[in-house]
């Protein structure tokens, strides 16, 4: 775990430092689309059933910075990359029920809060690098699954979220 939260840092410090560059927008980060798959394969690993560690929400911050560099990412990729940060939150169990075998219930709250609040943030990124009505539609096409869900905590989650 702090070999994966080692390098999730180190992949958000490049990408804030690349960021802040005067020609920033002029340089294509051709490992952009490596280390976003890196940062997804984290999120894809971390367990559905409880938020037990930092790597999600840290993993998720790392992909919004990327995700501002170029080179921009297509319809399709961001449509893999939100479905997967969605899938990883969206169907942990309601935050009570976590709190119940959490050691740490206010950590775990933290780690809660703080996962999707860098959701909203990844999604506004998204949102800000492409404002058409394709990148809207297609955000809220992927919401749409957890709006309607037949779990409560799924459609808070997804309507918090949008």
């Amino acid at each position: 775990m702090y070999l994966k939260l080692t390098l999730i840092q180190n992949v958000t410090e490049i990408s804030c430092a690349i960021l802040e560059t005067r020609d920033s927008q002029k340089f294509e980060f051709s490992y952009k689309l490596e280390l976003l798959g890196s940062m997804l394969d984290f999120i894809k690993k971390e367990p559905l059933d409880s938020l037990a560690s930092p790597v999600r929400h840290k993993a998720i911050l790392a992909i919004g910075h990327l995700s501002k560099l170029k080179p921009s990412l297509t319809l399709e990729e961001n449509h893999e990359l939100l479905g997967q940060c969605f899938k990883s939150l969206f169907p942990l169990p309601p935050l009570e029920k976590m709190k119940e075998t959490a050691e740490d219930a206010l950590h775990l709250q933290s780690l809660y809060v703080g996962s999707l609040e860098a959701l909203g943030k990844l999604m506004k990124t998204l949102l800000e690098e492409d404002p058409t009505t394709d990148r809207f539609q297609e955000m809220f096409q992927l919401l749409e699954t957890w709006i309607s869900s037949g779990k409560e905590w799924e459609r808070e989650r997804a309507l918090q979220a949008s």
